[in-house]
């Protein structure tokens, strides 16, 4: 059986008081903590497929995370920015998002 790792509640907490809030709702707190976990099982998710191109098995290094870190951004801001210029349906905005993740992959063999 897996073991099921997160954020222990109170990290969150204080991690939210840290940045500035004075009082926390424990529904923000609880929602906060599940974007913070889903954000970082894909950042690993892209990591780990860095790391397997890289040819490493069983290690995820730094680099791996920086790369695909930067990977996501990169997307994000393409696809916001390709969003903004044009107004299009909803099909043709799938089917932009999904080029440019072939265009990323792509990006990334290069590396």
């Amino acid at each position: 059986m897996q073991k099921v790792r997160g954020f222990s509640y109170y990290d969150v907490e204080q991690f939210l008081r840290e940045a500035g809030a004075e009082k926390v709702n424990e529904k923000a707190i609880m929602s906060f903590k599940e974007e913070l976990e889903q954000e970082v099982k894909e950042l690993i998710g892209e990591a780990e497929i860095c790391a397997t191109y890289a040819g490493r098995k069983n290690l995820i290094k730094c680099s791996d995370i920086d790369l695909a870190s930067s990977l996501k951004v990169r997307k994000a801001y393409f696809v916001k920015k390709r969003s903004v210029r044009r107004s299009a349906s909803s099909k043709a905005k799938k089917h932009a998002i999904s080029k440019h993740a072939v265009l990323d992959i792509d990006e990334l063999e290069e590396h």
